[in-house]
Order: structure tokens, then C-alpha cells, then sequence
């Protein structure tokens, strides 16, 4: 297992990142929002798969 701890500056970033993602959600702030996703994105919830487009029309 590796024991390397992240450093003060890439813990920042992350939760940057995290509360960024959290507040297009929230805000619905679609263009922010698209910029964490991959170009192949897919999400499945029961009963309903989107691809990316549609996963972002949904949350707008």
C-alpha cells in the first residue's frame, strides 16, 4: 500500500473541485457543470440511462 499523503495544495484543489461540482448542482450551472464531465460520460439510475448531452439537459 503507499503511504504518500497529498500535499496541503492538492487537498485545496480538490475540494475546490468538490465544491465547484457541488454548487453548478445546486445552482443548476450547466456550463461549469459540463466541464467535470468526460466526453463519455453515461449515468444509470433505475429505470433511465443519459449520455452526457442528456444528462446536462436534464440537470438544466
Amino acid at each position: 500500500m503507499n503511504d504518500v499523503k497529498p500535499s496541503s495544495e492538492d487537498l485545496a484543489i480538490v475540494e475546490q473541485l468538490n465544491n465547484d461540482y457541488v454548487q453548478s448542482d445546486q445552482h443548476t450551472d450547466v456550463k461549469r457543470f459540463s466541464e467535470f464531465l468526460a466526453e463519455d460520460f453515461i449515468v444509470q439510475t433505475p429505470g433511465v440511462t443519459r449520455n452526457r448531452a442528456e444528462f446536462l439537459e436534464y440537470i438544466a
